[in-house]
């Protein structure tokens, strides 16, 4: 058969911790070995110890595919997790995976076949699938979001213009934004898309889902005090002078300290 020009051109990195869900990261990491395009490498990367029956499962996983490596770390928190991957990384591409979403099984082959024809954009993501319960992943609420350069800048200032899962990235792109901050330990990607458009990195999405992306607990997560603070510093460190843009931004955060039952409902009405 026929190997596909795209193949080995990419390394995916999948953090994890004591407290990921195991059949849902076996999920999420099957998806990516399973992916049409094979990735060169897969960086699980350990984020801090974790259990018997995790420990377990990782190694009979690299036992059936060797091109799985394990990077062991003590606790550093996402972002440092992911440099520590990038810093490893000795493809042309990177990509991110969560260790409880699944991705397509053609998405890193589009991605890359992108990439590879649209020499001018460093960073792509893509539409993707909401679902809470993985029985109903199919009936989804389908995430769109904006793929032209401009749009994307303004939807900055108030609501993420990428979702981090389905991001692949130039491995040369860190060169002029430089790695995460592991300053933030969380919104880590918020922080990073400022530095993207204050440097005018070109960035867009593929306009179809390429991803199941996990919902559960979301709101709670990025509506405690400290995460608020740190959406705040990220929002704030790309800035614009339209009076729009601004009131839509102050209206987000927030909306970050009302009642869970409040958020939620914002959430579902403002994705529409």
């Amino acid at each position: 058969m026929k190997e596909n020009p795209y193949s080995k051109l990419v390394t995916v990195g999948i953090p994890f911790y004591s407290n990921t869900d195991i059949p849902n990261f076996l999920t999420a990491v099957t998806s990516i070995i399973n992916q049409s395009v094979k990735p060169k490498v897969i960086h699980l990367i350990q984020d801090g110890p974790v259990g018997k029956e995790m420990a377990n499962c990782i190694k009979q996983m690299r036992v059936s595919e060797p091109y799985i490596t394990l990077i062991k770390l003590n606790k550093v928190g996402t972002a440092g997790a992911l440099n520590s991957s990038i810093k490893r990384c000795s493809t042309k591409y990177y990509a991110r995976m969560d260790a409880d979403d699944i991705s397509f099984n053609n998405r890193l082959e589009k991605q890359i076949k992108y990439l590879e024809e649209n020499s001018e954009i460093d960073i792509i993501g893509s539409w993707a699938i909401e679902f809470e319960d993985e029985r109903d992943k199919e009936k989804g609420f389908l995430k769109k979001l904006p793929v032209e350069y401009h749009e994307l800048k303004e939807f900055f200032h108030y609501r993420n213009p990428l979702i981090h899962p389905t991001i692949v990235f130039r491995k040369s792109v860190f060169k002029h934004i430089g790695y995460y901050n592991e300053k933030y330990l969380s919104d880590q990607d918020l922080e990073l898309w400022g530095r993207v458009f204050r440097n005018k990195v070109n960035i867009t999405n593929l306009p179809e889902p390429l991803l199941y992306f996990r919902t559960n607990n979301m709101i709670r997560r990025r509506s405690s005090i400290p995460a608020i603070v740190r959406q705040v510093k990220a929002r704030y460190s790309y800035n614009t002078w339209s009076v729009k843009l601004n009131i839509l931004k102050i209206f987000m955060l927030l909306s970050r300290l009302t009642p869970y039952i409040i958020q939620k409902f914002l959430y579902k009405y403002l994705r529409k």
